[in-house]
């Protein structure tokens, strides 16, 4: 779980290094490096700050084999209000990440989970059947778009290599950034990568 933790705070560093370095955006992070804040927490941070678009970063891990691997996402389930456009981001999220080279899980990278009780169901998003059952509280619970990103499985060697070794953080922080640029229309910045707390 510390490793889990800490390839996501890099990726989320990577990321918010290219958001802030484009005029386009104003990134908050609803949680800071180091701090464990519950869900209404960071819910509450989007809200106060009218987020447009909130994104959870993790990555995976199964225990059982080593064979698991790929990227998927989650987004608002069908029937809620930001479905549709919660859909739209993963969809921008998951191109963005087979283009890259990154294996999908799934039809296309983009599934929705659902629980009862403490067991998970995890569904294609062609199920577009709308239920009762809670997804997760990240993007049941913010007033915005949210979508929660499985960025790779740790257990398997080459998707740690691609996407949790430092340098593939980097790189899925730029592959997030280019798909937050195709989500709201904008032209993302050049290559170079900028240095973290500057300005381009």
């Amino acid at each position: 779980q510390v490793e889990e933790v800490v390839i996501c705070e890099q990726t989320v560093d990577a990321l918010c290094t290219w958001l802030e370095a484009d005029p386009n955006y104003d990134p908050v992070r609803t949680r800071q490096n180091g701090e464990d804040l519950s869900i209404a927490d960071r819910v509450k941070t989007a809200d106060e700050h009218r987020a447009s678009l909130l994104l959870s970063i993790h990555a995976n891990y199964d225990g059982s084999t080593r064979q698991s691997h790929g990227f998927e996402c989650f987004p608002t389930p069908p029937g809620r209000i930001y479905a549709g456009e919660s859909m739209r981001a993963a969809q921008c999220l998951a191109g963005a990440m087979e283009q890259a080279g990154h294996r999908l899980r799934g039809g296309n990278g983009v599934r929705f989970a659902y629980y009862s009780g403490k067991r998970k169901r995890i569904v294609d998003s062609t199920d577009t059947k709308v239920r009762q059952d809670k997804s997760f509280g990240i993007v049941e619970q913010p007033h915005c778009p949210a979508v929660l990103i499985e960025q790779c499985f740790l257990s398997n060697g080459s998707d740690y290599e691609n996407w949790g070794s430092p340098a593939g953080c980097q790189r899925a922080g730029r592959v997030y950034y280019e798909a937050i640029c195709a989500y709201f229309g904008t032209q993302p910045l050049a290559q170079a990568q900028p240095q973290a707390g500057t300005a381009a």
